[in-house]
């Protein structure tokens, strides 16, 4: 890991302010406060995704790409573009519910999101490939396939007819897949093994088990992402043996950095755990997978889908995001601890409130979550950039 550049910290300080957006709305919704409207809460969900996350994930491949000095025009773009994405969601609220502001705000967040793709591929032409480098630039791609079915989605709710109104709710379910089993997880596994390994990440032609890891994961976010859109149970079901193979491939490789030898203070704790929480992310999947295929009612198991969400939006993620950050930024090591266990003990606190649909968990971890996010929201905008970053965490 070279020293952050200005490309990078920019993105990360956009993404931190956007989060700012997620972390109260959720607040105020576990605490049962405020019952948030419908655009309020995609707007909760999309400054997690785009602002939180998509940003830090550009931050992250720049970073891991190098040249990140030339790509301030990306950055300032991506800031600019997904962050009107994200006020258009909560716009629905006040305006017509069939208002074109989403289609809009989706089409500037896929230019954003196809210039990203062109620019890491191009940063790779005639040169060799790292895995965590192979599996970025695969999550990309579906970032991209991805944009492409919310922007047609977002044509569907305004009243521009793409799919027939009986297949309308494939498309909205496609939207989510592609996003979350091809691009958000695809690019945990590749911001792991980067910060982990640092320069000693393994050359692509030397190491086939790590190809082979970042290809599962890319056909089994591919099965999950066809398998709604089409309605083919099969194919939709081979998701779950493919997400195992590359979950287990990911923790066999990099078994010896997860030793408890390892588990050090600082970002490498928080890069460890999300490896770690891959594993009920697996789990959840396969439970959500098997109640659609069963034919059960949406609201049945709508908390399990619901947890799965937040375990790979937080504990997996956030935890990487938060990694990258600290490892950038002389935060102190309280500082740093506070976030860690608030995260850790208020995100599986929550989650298994999901999952028990217990009322009372999610209040008593709610503000555990929410107030260690904010503290890492502030300590992060305040902190001073570090003088060095270490090789690997």
């Amino acid at each position: 890991m070279s020293s952050m550049p200005s490309s990078v910290r920019k993105l990360f300080r956009a993404a931190l302010v956007t989060f700012v957006i997620t972390v109260v709305i959720g607040i105020l919704n576990g605490l049962d406060i405020w019952d948030p409207p419908r655009g309020a809460l995609l707007t909760h969900v999309h400054a997690g995704t785009l602002g939180w996350i998509t940003l830090a994930v550009f931050a992250g491949a720049i970073w891991m790409f190098g040249d990140g000095e030339r790509a301030d025009g990306l950055a300032v773009f991506s800031i600019f573009s997904l962050s009107a994405y994200v006020l258009a969601f909560w716009s629905v609220d006040l305006t017509a519910p069939t208002t074109i502001q989403r289609p809009i705000g989706g089409t500037l967040a896929f230019i954003a999101m196809a210039w990203m793709m062109v620019w890491a591929f191009r940063r790779k032409r005639g040169r060799v490939w790292t895995v965590p480098q192979f599996g970025m630039a695969l999550a990309l791609v579906f970032l991209v396939i991805g944009a492409v079915l919310g922007v047609l989605l977002g044509l569907q709710l305004a009243d521009v007819r793409i799919v027939a109104p009986e297949n309308a709710e494939n498309l909205a379910g496609a939207h989510p897949a592609a996003m979350v089993f091809g691009f958000v997880v695809l690019a945990s596994l590749a911001l792991a093994e980067w910060m982990l390994r640092g320069d000693d990440a393994p050359l692509l032609g030397g190491d086939r088990l790590g190809a082979i890891q970042m290809i599962s994961m890319f056909l089994a976010g591919l099965s999950a992402m066809l398998g709604v859109l089409f309605t083919i149970e099969p194919l939709l079901m081979l998701n779950v043996p493919l997400e195992v193979a590359a979950i287990g491939l990911v923790l066999w490789r990099l078994r010896r950095h997860l030793r408890p030898s390892e588990w050090r203070a600082g970002p490498g704790r928080f890069v460890r755990t999300s490896l770690i929480a891959l594993v009920p992310v697996v789990v959840l999947t396969a439970m959500v997978i098997q109640q659609f295929v069963s034919g059960a009612d949406f609201p049945d198991f709508v908390h399990i889908l619901v947890a799965l969400d937040h375990t790979n939006f937080l504990l997996v993620v956030t935890g990487l995001i938060l990694a990258m950050m600290i490892a950038g930024s002389a935060v102190s090591a309280v500082s740093s601890a506070v976030m860690y266990y608030g995260l850790v003990v208020g995100a599986s606190g929550f989650v298994v409130g999901l999952l028990a649909q217990s009322t009372n968990l999610k209040r008593i971890f709610t503000p555990i979550l929410g107030l260690a996010l904010l503290h890492a929201i502030f300590a992060l905008l305040i902190a001073e950039r570090a003088e060095r970053v270490p090789e690997k965490v």
